[in-house]
């Protein structure tokens, strides 16, 4: 398992807003980033997830239905 810091942001669509609605950090121990992602949604009834890395460090987004995003940022600390 390894350490990282995760920053977790909400966007809703209806604002209008470019950015974050809300932001979270936290601290986890993680085996996998995606597994973890993928675990907080498992009562979705449609979600797609995409994942890309910034600065080498995976950045996992959630695409819920009405046009919700949440955007998880790992850093290993």
């Amino acid at each position: 398992m390894k350490t990282y810091e995760v920053i977790k942001e909400e966007y809703v669509p209806c604002t209008g807003d470019m950015l974050p609605d809300r932001r979270e950090i936290m601290e986890l121990e993680l085996e996998s980033p995606a597994m973890y992602v993928q675990d907080q949604y498992r009562r979705e009834r449609s979600v797609e997830f995409l994942a890309t890395e910034h600065d080498g460090s995976p950045v996992i987004e959630a695409l819920l239905e009405g046009g919700r995003k949440h955007r998880y940022i790992f850093s290993e600390v």
